[in-house]
């Protein structure tokens, strides 16, 4: 579009043009619709061209000294300007009119000028330049859309797989502030004993590390159509069925989880990986989902009392488990393998929950809990326990008989019952006084057939990992 005056350039070497045509415009000059600018052959006429990128229009003679009309067309041509050339000239021959429509020329006038004709043919190039402004404004305004779009794929990509991408892009709508209630299965991790290997690692090496297991998980949670809604340190929020409606929600997130496990161990299979573990709990429900925040910041997200579920049942994973709701298995199309199924009460839920340990899809991927036999320690070694409720921990400890003791979990007797997923903080009392001062934590399992309390450590330290494989080793 042509903002402000229209400014047209006038090119000829007779000192009577410049002074017939500030006659001629004068009051459209004086008024503000029309810069005049003059220039005495063409070299002149590319200078000015330059000095003044947005003048649109030329009137030039064909017959001038140094550069002549239409060498000036031809180098016009080559300028990243739009701009129109009118030919005024005296020779108004056919061969001439041809040599400069050819050469670019947009009309053609001949001297003796008639006002009437060059009022005519002025109005007529304004609206061929305006139009040929749009054009040039609509091919940058796609071409800095292609760029912006290139970069939301680039920028989403690595939160939202490339079809949710697509959604966006093709319904911008999507991206205001506002929510829905739609049904969605969220999946929520953790990775086991991550928080004390950082304490004891350089944050180079905890980046680093970190970045190789996201991008482990990220490559399979796209894969399975997930979208990343949140990174909590080393956990993962994970929805499927927003921002794109899924009918096969549940049975991607199962087996985006199995997946996820089995990324894990490929990591954990190279010599250079941390022997961390990872929980995961999935529930299927409804929430609210939508653009949060303001025009400023926006942040998609799921907000609800599944959406909290979700992650309450991570939290009563141990390290490698997969736990899911029975809303989930309901709706996971009945073709997942199930193990042990666990009755938990959560704080907040008016019910018991029934928690399934997944161990794969039929005709598919399988994962199983590792689960290191249990090794008998002798005549045993005292512990101390207490229970954890809501990051507070019992004032008093009780006392326990550890009996059977594997690098990932072990098996005590206690005159206390322990409910199942309770979690606990223990501390050996070896008879010989050689037991470590530091604390492990852990969580309360299946009881036995006899009772006997079965736990699976979530955090420890290294020395107690030190001191547990030296009575693995000694027994």
């Amino acid at each position: 579009m042509i903002n402000g005056p229209l400014k047209l350039l006038a090119v000829d070497d007779e000192p009577d043009i410049e002074l017939l045509f500030r006659q001629r415009f004068r009051r459209k000059v004086r008024k503000g619709e029309i810069e005049l600018h003059f220039a005495r052959d063409g070299v002149e006429a590319l200078q000015t061209l330059r000095e003044h990128p947005d003048i649109h229009i030329v009137l030039s003679d064909i017959n001038m000294p140094g550069m002549d009309g239409l060498t000036l067309l031809a180098e016009i041509g080559k300028l990243e300007q739009t701009v129109e050339v009118v030919i005024v000239s005296a020779y108004g021959d056919l061969d001439n009119i041809r040599t400069a429509m050819n050469c670019g020329a947009y009309d053609f006038l001949t001297k003796p000028l008639d006002f009437a004709d060059l009022d005519a043919t002025v109005a007529k190039t304004i609206l061929q330049v305006t139009s040929a402004l749009k054009a040039e404004e609509a091919r940058d305004l796609a071409a800095e859309l292609k760029e912006k779009n290139a970069f939301i794929r680039h920028t989403f990509g690595r939160y939202v797989s490339d079809d949710v991408v697509g959604e966006l892009l093709d319904h911008p709508e999507g991206l205001e502030l506002g929510g829905e209630r739609r049904p969605l299965t969220v999946l929520c991790s953790d990775l086991r004993g991550f928080t004390p290997m950082a304490d004891r690692s350089s944050p180079e090496e905890v980046v680093q590390l970190l970045n190789r297991y996201f991008e482990a998980m990220f490559r399979v949670i796209l894969d399975h159509g997930g979208t990343i809604n949140a990174i909590m340190g080393d956990g993962l929020f994970v929805l499927f069925g927003a921002p794109i409606t899924m009918p096969d929600a549940a049975q991607r997130a199962v087996s985006c989880a199995i997946e996820m496990q089995l990324a894990l161990q490929a990591l954990r299979d190279e010599e250079d990986f941390p022997a961390l573990e990872m929980g995961i709990g999935i529930h299927s429900g409804a929430a609210v989902v939508g653009n949060i925040g303001s025009k400023q910041r926006t942040h998609y997200s799921a907000i609800g009392r599944d959406v909290n579920l979700a992650a309450r049942v991570e939290s009563c994973t141990v390290g490698g488990q997969i736990l899911i709701t029975a809303e989930t298995l309901g709706q996971a199309q009945e073709n997942v393998v199930i193990g042990d199924v666990i009755e938990v009460a959560l704080k907040g839920v008016s019910r018991r929950l029934s928690l399934h340990e997944v161990e794969g899809l039929e005709g598919g991927a399988s994962w199983v809990r590792p689960r290191p036999p249990l090794v008998s320690i002798g005549d045993g070694i005292s512990v101390d326990f207490w229970v954890l409720a809501h990051k507070t921990v019992d004032a008093e400890a009780s006392c326990g008989r550890l009996l059977r003791l594997s690098r990932q979990g072990c098996e005590l007797a206690a005159e206390v019952d322990v409910p199942v997923m309770t979690d606990l903080r223990l501390r050996f009392v070896a008879d010989s006084g050689d037991a470590p001062a530091s604390h492990v934590y852990g969580k309360a399992l299946r009881p036995d057939e006899e009772g006997r309390i079965r736990i699976g450590f979530t955090s420890m330290p290294p020395d107690v990992q030190a001191w547990i494989d030296e009575q693995i080793r000694g027994s």
